[in-house]
């Protein structure tokens, strides 16, 4: 066996390792995003009367009601939440759920809805658990406005 073929092998097989990583990671081969479109980071928003602002994004996901993914692989939902979890419904684990874009992010919630605030989405499973990326991480995305 040459030199180049035993280097080949070896990139292959460290290769298949690292797609066969992660729990909800989807299809091997399919590396799980989000990515926030608008607002971009650092803008500043203004509020209308019932303190939501549309956040558009994009994933490769199938993004769903939770629990109506009926077992399709890359299917699932997202967690929306302002500055961590300071801003989420009294009893949930995120301010708002979004099962398709754009959703909305609802400064009612916060103690102070004017301000710097950061706006993070969390790629969720059909079952709401974390999207890990090839990595083991948490599939996120943020951004940071000002709102008004």
């Amino acid at each position: 066996m040459t030199t180049l073929t035993r280097s080949l092998l070896q990139l292959g097989a460290i290769t298949g390792l690292f797609y066969g990583c992660g729990s909800s990671g989807g299809l091997p081969g399919v590396t799980p995003s989000v990515a926030i479109s608008s607002p971009t980071s650092n803008s500043s928003v203004s509020l209308p009367l019932n303190k939501q602002i549309a956040i558009n994004f994009n994933t490769n996901y199938t993004i769903k009601a939770p629990g109506t993914c009926a077992g399709a692989q890359n299917c699932g939902h997202i967690f929306v939440l302002i500055d961590s979890s300071s801003c989420n419904s009294a009893t949930l684990a995120y301010n708002t759920l979004a099962s398709s874009s754009p959703t909305s992010a609802d400064f009612s919630k916060c103690t102070t809805a004017t301000g710097q605030h950061t706006i993070t989405l969390e790629l969720r499973d059909d079952t709401g658990a974390a999207v890990m990326g090839v990595l083991g991480n948490p599939v996120t995305t943020q951004v940071t406005v000002t709102t008004q």
